[in-house]
């Protein structure tokens, strides 16, 4: 099956965008987030790029392989104008090789390489589409530009260079899921001061099962608030399409109020499908966790503590079975300071 730019969306929108007036003025890029999730090859990951307006990208390459967290990063000059791509920084590559239905990913490192190539598994989904006020991002951000969502299918070859499978190669083949936003980025200083806490703030489930895919956004401390007044997006996916979720409440373990909620390992999740019906999903197996690397323009000031927990899940109603990212963020990000 082909998939086609969303409704409001254009095959241009798979690259770079300017952005609108008085940008200039703050941190504004493109992100792509595309994630990995092989249970049989051992291999779980995020491969993360911000493309920015301050003449700089970074490229984050972020796996758990056979339960172990390696992490490539880097930051690298990039031309202020708009472009197409494809985008590298002399290792890792993100191509945009046919919009709305293939991308292909790279990595050349020391510690492990992969080739992957990512297609479309089901229609893209505008998160401007979503229900009740659309885009939840919106409200926190004034330059906001676009931003979709899409369940993809990844097959490839993943290379280990160092550690107890040194010399393995392992085909990967599995679905996944990516995210393409324009926006400005930590618009807002963060405090002289930040003192240490530890509060559970969004959730961000990504979850494939063999028939639909699901990918929601929400906030923990809003589960009880009436839909209509909260800071919701999301949608499922299947063979007929993309449509948005009616409502989502997330569940997160441990979450006693100390740091032991940056290390969560049990999620759960209600989702109110678009025909009303309500399911709950829960992850059965967690296979590791890694962090975002989340800057503003100073690379030592900690913006954003965003974690990406990879699972198995099971939907409780019907039995259905399938792997995902549980995204979740913990308020304030702590340390203030990574030196």
């Amino acid at each position: 099956m082909s998939y086609r730019a969303p409704k409001g969306l254009q095959d241009a929108d798979e690259y770079r965008h300017a952005g609108r007036e008085g940008s200039d003025k703050v941190l504004f890029g493109d992100t792509l987030w595309v994630s990995v999730v092989d249970p049989e090859a051992g291999i779980h990951g995020v491969n993360h790029f911000h493309l920015s307006n301050k003449g700089y990208a970074r490229f984050e390459s972020l796996y758990v392989i056979d339960g172990v967290v390696q992490l490539y990063g880097n930051k690298v000059p990039l031309a202020l104008e708009p472009d197409r791509g494809p985008w590298s920084d002399g290792r890792m590559k993100y191509e945009v090789v046919e919009p709305w239905e293939h991308i292909r990913i790279t990595l050349d490192w020391e510690k492990y390489a992969f080739d992957l190539d990512f297609r479309g598994r089901f229609a893209p989904f505008d998160y401007d589409e979503s229900v009740p006020t659309g885009d939840p991002m919106k409200l926190f951000d004034e330059f906001y530009g676009g931003h979709y969502e899409q369940a993809m299918s990844c097959t490839g070859e993943f290379e280990i260079r160092d550690g107890p499978a040194k010399g393995e190669t392992r085909q990967i083949d599995c679905w996944s899921h990516r995210d393409h936003t324009w926006t400005s980025r930590f618009a807002v200083p963060q405090k002289w001061k930040v003192d240490e806490a530890h509060f559970a703030a969004h959730f961000w489930p990504s979850i494939q099962l063999p028939d639909r895919h699901i990918n929601v956004f929400g906030l923990y401390y809003q589960n009880e608030v009436d839909p209509m007044e909260r800071s919701i997006g999301g949608f499922v996916s299947d063979k007929d399409g993309s449509r948005p979720l009616l409502n989502a409440k997330g569940e997160i373990h441990p979450n006693d109020g100390s740091a032991s909620v940056r290390e969560a390992n049990s999620f759960r999740y209600e989702f109110t499908m678009p025909d009303g019906e309500v399911i709950h999903v829960k992850s059965t197996k967690h296979h590791g966790t890694i962090k975002l690397w989340l800057r503003a323009e100073n690379d030592l000031e900690n913006r954003m503590d965003c974690y990406e927990a990879f699972c198995d899940f099971e939907v409780e109603e019907t039995g259905e079975t399938g792997t995902g990212t549980a995204e979740y963020s913990v308020a304030p990000p702590w340390p203030q300071w990574l030196a």
